[in-house]
């Protein structure tokens, strides 16, 4: 008969305990520890309340097994991105993929999708970690003053992305080796400029661009500064004393930009 429930030694030492010391019978032991009297009679028939060994099927993956791989995968962010079916291979296992898969969840190494973050070199993350510092403590109102704008560039013809799968960690989520830094594609594309603040979307534009030119300090200007810039900044004063405008520090924003902005008393935060 297939065994539905192990007692646990506790409940076996109690059997034992009560029908050697009280001579209590099996019977009414059923009634106090809720144990059945066959298996009470076993028990007793055993002389002990340590559960039998059981064999079960061996591991097809050794602890020694995981700890190669284990480290291989750790060794290098390339190494983190291999596939279950290189890992057979070069460790020589005759294991199913899903049992492979499962051993390194054990070890805590699960297979998750890589976070896809922008590159930034040293200097600019430096300098960003530093702006965030210094506005950790910013309030909700404070940011409400703030108009956040920004162009980017909309690529044409080109591929998307696939999903890229690296063994980690739970707490190395967004650790360097983790991450895909994706730099910004080359290829025909359209250039977007747009604004928002909070409670308030305001106005995208494309550039007006000829063949093979490309957005400068004066197409900036021309196009957005003297235009939807300064007649969203200047609607925002109908519900903010002094509106201020996000900015980065790329060469566009810069050079004649800087002037006509100081002309038209445009704050900025940088």
């Amino acid at each position: 008969m297939v065994k539905t429930h192990e007692w646990s030694p506790t409940s076996r030492g109690k059997a034992l305990g009560l029908h050697a010391t009280r001579q209590i019978s099996f019977r009414e032991i059923t009634n106090i520890i809720n144990i059945s009297k066959t298996t009470a009679q076993a028990i007793n028939a055993r002389g002990t309340g340590i559960n039998k060994p059981r064999s079960g099927h061996p591991k097809k993956l050794s602890s020694q097994d995981m700890c190669q791989i284990v480290r291989y995968i750790q060794s290098n962010k390339s190494t983190q991105q291999v596939t279950l079916a290189t890992l057979k291979k070069d460790f020589h296992l005759n294991v199913h993929e899903n049992t492979l898969r499962a051993a390194l969840k054990e070890t805590g190494i699960y297979h998750r999708v890589v976070r896809r973050r922008p590159y930034l070199n040293k200097h600019d993350r430096h300098r960003r970690l530093k702006f965030a510092k210094e506005h950790k403590d910013w309030t909700v109102e404070q940011w409400g003053n703030v108009l956040f704008s920004d162009e980017m560039a909309i690529k044409l013809f080109m591929q998307r992305h696939t999903k890229d799968w690296v063994w980690r960690t739970k707490k190395e989520e967004y650790h360097p080796d983790c991450i895909n830094y994706g730099r910004r594609p080359k290829g025909v594309g359209l250039m977007f400029w747009g604004v928002f603040r909070k409670g308030r979307m305001g106005p995208g534009v494309f550039f007006d661009l000829e063949k093979g030119q490309s957005v400068d300090s004066a197409v900036y200007l021309n196009q957005i500064l003297l235009k939807p810039l300064q007649q969203f900044w200047e609607k925002s004063f109908k519900d903010i004393r002094m509106p201020i405008v996000m900015k980065d520090n790329t060469s566009i924003h810069k050079k004649v930009y800087i002037l006509i902005r100081t002309e038209l008393g445009i704050s900025v935060l940088e």
